[in-house]
């Protein structure tokens, strides 16, 4: 039952979970502001945020004459945690921003979701550079390497052209690029956009198209991970992906990209997620997959435990050495050295975690790690250490609730997941976890008919009270919701709790644009006009 209850409203920001699988005030609105909406952390960083709307910061970027730099986040969100205590706090990146007009929204402010949903943001963190008119520019990819971000950054406070000028250009006359247009171009978020700029082309074709094109080796084969990266992220089967000269192409890809220092650092993070797979995609023959194996497990041992990788990447990178014993070897135990090895950069992790911020991306990134290694027994130890000092802790129950589940501890399992819902903040943070509650109930009390009707009531009336957290995340999360409990009803013969809640989420939807999608979607809920 892996994943049964984070992997319904969890979204655990990466670019697989994009792939398959962030928002950001003297406000002349009832809206906080973005320093009210920020942390506490927060009201002391450097990066000097526009106090103000959305709108607001428009307008003071057409009197500036600056581009808007928009963060897209949330307090509780380990991969945003992740940017404001690698990234944000860097001097050469805190200077780069002055150069904009910052604007951190978070999430949970009235009217981010709305805001969320305009642009069409997979989820946090997001990071998008607009004109003062509001057109999008280019969006930055969170997971670059920590030097690329104020150089990527300076590119796009310079640029006039939108991403996708720049694509169309790249396609069709490479050679009119500048080097920095194809840099912008290869860091551009490309899980995180919807495919607004692919449009119905495939990632993987563009990719190759622009690997051919670049000017720069360095370039070519980043654009080259990527265009394998769309690849394997599409396919089920790596082994029978690529053709005998794809698979040598990739073979060699990797073997640049893993040994040469600079470009192992400047693509760890995709390497992280996809390089097991290019290993198992680009070596049909056992022998040279385990010599490409063996490489590979040699530069991500050294990622392991060399300064200067983030406490992400490093604990990644003994997650994908896991994953590459266990893709070559599925029926074999771990090997005892390598148990030792990740226990080890787990510990290292934990120490090397100070802050609040830093340990709600070290606790997330570390759980991944060490059930990759079969440890849940480590890994429930040390969330429920978390959960004690986390002012976020809630983040952490639904995965400790799995645990319990997973026991047979249901009891246990609900009580985690009640405490994450009564203790989260926020209007579009609690419905996201009342749902993930929901989605417990339904599993492991189906029979509980009034209890699922009373929680899901709660929920909808808090919508009702702000009704713009509807927007992005929660109405995707509020459509999936409705598939399961009317399952659950023709199941349970509980069509009256679901003629209740339609009635509940039609203080919702009158409070919605009439005529528009949203207004659609909310009004056909639980047994509503399609």
């Amino acid at each position: 039952m892996r994943r049964t209850m984070r992997a319904r409203f969890i979204r655990r920001a990466s670019p697989v979970a994009l792939a398959l699988l962030v928002l950001f005030a003297c406000s002349r609105s009832d809206e906080p502001s973005s320093t009210q909406a920020a942390d506490a952390d927060d009201k002391n960083a450097s990066i000097a945020w526009f106090d103000g709307t959305v709108d607001d910061a428009l307008i003071a970027a057409e009197d500036r004459r600056k581009p808007v730099f928009l963060y897209w986040g949330a307090k509780w969100c380990p991969p945003c945690m992740q940017l404001k205590t690698t990234v944000f706090n860097r001097p050469a990146f805190i200077e780069t921003t002055r150069l904009f007009v910052p604007v951190y929204l978070d999430g949970d402010t009235p009217g981010a979701q709305r805001w969320g949903e305009h642009f069409g943001i997979v989820g946090y963190p997001t990071l998008i550079v607009l004109r003062p008119d509001g057109t999008e520019l280019t969006r930055i990819s969170s997971g670059m390497d920590l030097e690329a971000y104020p150089r990527v950054l300076k590119i796009a406070a310079r640029q006039t052209r939108p991403a996708e000028a720049l694509l169309t250009a790249a396609l069709a006359e490479p050679d009119s690029l500048a080097v920095a247009d194809w840099d912008l171009l290869a860091n551009y978020g490309w899980w995180v956009d919807r495919g607004t700029l692919l449009g119905e082309r495939s990632m993987a074709e563009v990719m190759s198209q622009l690997a051919q094109g670049a000017p720069t080796a360095e370039l070519q084969d980043q654009f080259a991970l990527l265009q394998y990266a769309a690849l394997l992220s599409a396919s089920d089967d790596p082994e029978t992906l690529l053709t005998a000269a794809q698979q040598e192409q990739a073979r060699m890809l990797l073997l640049r990209l893993i040994e040469a220092p600079a470009r192992l650092r400047a693509n760890i993070d995709t390497l992280n997620y996809f390089a097991v797979g290019l290993v198992m995609a680009s070596a049909a023959d056992a022998e040279r997959r385990e010599a490409l194996a063996e490489r590979l497990d040699i530069a991500m041992r050294s990622v392991g435990s060399a300064d200067g990788f983030t406490i992400k990447d490093r604990l990644y990178a003994q997650r994908t050495r896991v994953e590459l014993v266990k893709a070559l070897n599925p029926d074999a135990p771990i090997p005892a050295a390598m148990i030792a090895d990740v226990r080890e950069t787990v510990a290292w992790a934990d120490q090397a975690a100070e802050t609040p911020q830093e340990r709600q991306g070290m606790a997330n990134y570390a759980t991944y790690t060490l059930e990759s290694a079969d440890l849940q027994a480590d890994a429930e130890a040390l969330l429920l250490k978390e959960i004690e000092r986390s002012p976020d802790a809630y983040y952490f129950m639904p995965t400790v609730a799995e645990y319990a589940q997973e026991r047979g501890d249901t009891d246990q399992a609900l009580t985690w997941l009640e405490r994450a819902y009564e203790e989260s903040r926020g209007p579009a943070t609690r419905a996201q976890w009342g749902l993930i509650y929901v989605g417990g109930l339904l599993d492991m009390r189906p029979a509980a008919t009034d209890r699922i009707e009373q929680v899901m009531t709660q929920i909808i009336e808090e919508l009702a009270a702000e009704p713009s957290a509807f927007y992005q995340r929660t109405r995707m999360r509020f459509v999936r919701i409705d598939g399961e409990l009317k399952a659950w009803a023709a199941r349970e013969d509980a069509q009256p709790a679901l003629q209740t809640l339609n009635m509940a989420m039609g203080r919702v939807c009158e409070q919605l644009p009439e005529a528009s999608d949203i207004r659609t979607d909310c009004d056909a809920l639980f047994g509503g006009n399609a």
